[in-house]
């Protein structure tokens, strides 16, 4: 299974004032957020997550893995 590692600024909620950097892990079983090493959120697939309201902008594709 490959596995996308990203890095991107995110607001999980419509009341943080500032985007946080996040970690975001992809593949086809859903997408998983991690800040400063600890799990944030997970989602079904990328369409959850902009239902989810979450804000993300400088999405940054680092490399990819097979697991």
């Amino acid at each position: 299974m490959i596995t996308s590692l990203y890095t991107a600024d995110a607001k999980l909620n419509a009341t943080d004032k500032d985007y946080k950097k996040y970690i975001i892990i992809q593949n086809e079983e859903g997408v998983l957020m991690v800040d400063e090493g600890l799990y944030s959120l997970s989602f079904m697939n990328e369409e959850a997550v902009l239902l989810a309201n979450v804000e993300i902008k400088n999405k940054k594709h680092i490399g990819d893995i097979t697991l």
